[in-house]
This record gives C-alpha cells, structure tokens and sequence, in this order.
C-alpha cells in the first residue's frame, strides 16, 4: 500500500511540473507577443509624429514648393490617424487596468457607468465635462460624448462613391484621465453644485447567487455621501412599415379541433431533424428511398455470393455429386468384414486381461507351499510295518 502511495504522489509531482512548464511557457509567449504588439503600437506612433513634424518644417522652410502629403490613399485625409492606429491597441493585463480604475474602486467592481458625468483631466479638451456612453472593461477605457475627438482616415476600399475620406468620432480615454462629476449639497451654505470626486469605494455590497448578479453602493470616503446610479434612458422605439402590428398580434386566427392536429406537420421537420433515426414518423418518400437502398444492399450481397473462383466452383461440384450419391450402403461383404474385425478386437482384449491374472495366482501358489531340498549326506529309510 505504501508503495501505491508513493507511485501516486510521484505521479502528481510529475504533473504539476508538467503543468507548471506548459504555463510557464504560454505566459512566457503571450508576454512576448504583448510586447512586439506594443512596440509596433509606438513605432507607427512615432512615425506619424515625425511625418507631421516634417510637413510643418517644409510647409515652414519651402512654402509653395513643398512636396504634397495629402495625395494617393492619404488624399483629403490632412491631419486624420490611420483606421490601423485607432483600430487595434496593445493588451492590457489586470494590474495595468486595477491601475486605471484605481480611484473608482477597482477594475473588478467598477464604480462609473454609461450615463455618468466625468470631466477630463488630460488631453485637448481637459476640464470639459460630457457624458459617458461607452465603456470598455478590457481595456479599462471609457468615451465620452463629444469630447476627445479625431479625424479617422478610412480606406478607399472600404469607401462608396461620396462616402468622406475620414470622419470624426470620439476616441476611447483612460479612466485614469477623468473623474466622476456629481452634484452635492453643501452643509454649510445649502449651495447645491457640481462637485469633482477624486475618490470612490463600495458599501452595501450584495452578491444574488441565483442570478449571479452583484449589486452595491458607490460611497465617497470621509463625507459617507452616496452616488445614486444614473438611470437606464429607455430606448426610443420607432415604427416602421414592415413592423408587426399589435392587433394582428392579438388576433385569434386558430382554434384547434378534434378533426386536425394542433399545429401543422411541417413544424414537425423544423423540431426535429426531417431524416432522424429517433423520429417514429417519416415521409413515405423517405421510407421508400431506405427501402430501395436496403435493397440494393440485398443485391449486391447475393451478387457477390454468385461471383465464385475456380476452386469454389471445384468443391461446389464436388459437393452436388456427392449428394446425388445419397448416404453410403452397407452390402453383405462388409458386414462379414466388420464382423471378423470385431471378434479379433474381442478376443485381443480378453487375452490382454487374462495375462496379469495368471501371473498373480503363480506367485501366490509359490509363496505358500515351500518345499525343502532333499540332501546328499543324511537319507532315511521308509518305515517298516509291524508284524
């Protein structure tokens, strides 16, 4: 038993170890494509930095001479990013985002949602307030309505005919670049303004295990001042001429009876699968295919049974003779043959038998009568007879 204990923990080292290489090695890999997505990330950075840079000292130095830079796929696109920068974006681990959200209670638990005002702290439209409408949890980034705009070039192959060649939309901001904007009443003078909060944690956290579902309160430490959650704007529904009307909706156009089924027969087929083997009933076209293929089947076995070599058509006609013969006769000579046969086997066994009992009653006939020899040196006369 000690031994299969030691066997089986062997085995976990071994998986472990196994295991933790195979982690390591994958971590060791997704940091390195990080990485080179990163660096690839500033190096195009770096490189729009340097073209701009560049156009303003020629626009500077040469004037009318200076080479045009708003020409083939970059043409009506001045001062626009490219679609690839905006695009993609190096990834972000988990300490990197619990970094960002830091001030607003973790990354986890995030305490800001769509519809919160923030102000911005960094960037060309630092101190202006918008709303939120978007947030990305991967990447711990959030865009604000109307503010950090830019010109996106898009590609000529993904432009129609009068389509712009760039647009200008928000771009995502760092939630470590904004902060909550609230309204708080002030003690003291009753004054009730927009106040900047630079801090947030929870209070009253609950986890439904049913739903799954956590709720909690977002408090901002040392006033113990709660921040209502902004409510949900329902969306705005509009008709349209394909739309569905209600009363068509409501309108009872079925009463089932004894005389059909409740629901049409092809709604059979979309529940389950038209030609499954569990269904217990098929159309007659479906039967009939199976049939004819089971068929087939059936003909091409009995071919294949009708196709011999020459040996089987050798022990076939064998086999046909030897029934046409019918069972074997016995005729008067062989009986008289069996029988002498049979009596030499009989009397062979029966000398076989009498021989061991014939030696055995000489031994003992010669074990119980010891006669003692005659000798030479004292012989005695017969007894006479008396007168």
């Amino acid at each position: 038993m000690q031994k299969i204990l030691r066997r089986v923990a062997t085995a976990e080292r071994v998986a472990a170890k196994r295991t933790k290489t195979k982690d390591l090695k994958w971590f060791k890999k997704d940091k390195k494509e990080r990485t080179q997505e990163h660096h690839q990330q500033l190096q195009m950075a770096r490189e729009e930095f340097s073209a701009a840079k560049q156009a303003v000292k020629d626009d500077w130095e040469l004037g009318p001479l200076a080479p045009r830079r708003d020409v083939g796929s970059w043409a009506g696109t001045k001062g626009a990013i490219s679609e690839v920068r905006y695009g993609t974006y190096g990834h972000i681990t988990l300490a990197m985002r619990n970094r960002r959200c830091k001030w607003a209670g973790g990354a986890y638990n995030l305490n800001l949602s769509t519809g919160d005002r923030v102000v911005l702290l960094d960037g060309p439209d630092k101190g202006r307030i918008g709303k939120i409408t978007q947030i990305d949890y991967d990447t711990a980034e959030v865009t604000v309505e109307g503010l950090n705009k830019s010109n996106i070039r898009i590609q000529a192959e993904l432009r129609t005919e009068g389509d712009p060649t760039m647009v200008n939309m928000e771009l995502p901001i760092p939630i470590s670049s904004i902060r909550l904007v609230h309204p708080i009443k002030d003690p003291s003078s009753g004054v009730t303004r927009d106040v900047i909060i630079n801090q947030l944690v929870h209070g009253g956290f609950l986890h439904d295990r049913v739903s799954g579902k956590r709720r909690w309160s977002r408090i901002v430490p040392g006033l113990n001042v709660s921040i209502p959650w902004p409510k949900k704007e329902e969306p705005e529904l509009k008709d349209h001429s394909c739309d569905t009307l209600r009363i068509d909706v409501e309108e009872k156009t079925f009463v089932p009876t004894l005389l059909r089924p409740p629901m049409p027969e092809s709604v059979i087929d979309e529940l389950r699968n038209r030609y499954s083997r569990f269904r217990t009933r098929h159309d007659p076209e479906y039967i009939a295919r199976l049939e004819a293929e089971e068929q087939a089947k059936e003909d091409r076995k009995k071919l294949m049974e009708s196709m011999r070599t020459p040996l089987q058509e050798y022990h076939r006609a064998q086999r046909e003779a030897k029934k046409k013969k019918g069972k074997p006769r016995l005729t008067l000579e062989m009986l008289e043959k069996i029988g002498e046969v049979m009596a030499k086997n009989l009397e062979r066994t029966k000398n076989a038998g009498a021989l061991p009992e014939a030696a055995g009653s000489d031994n003992t006939a010669s074990s119980q009568t010891m006669v003692p020899p005659p000798s030479e040196a004292t012989t005695q006369d017969p007894p006479t007879p008396s007168p």
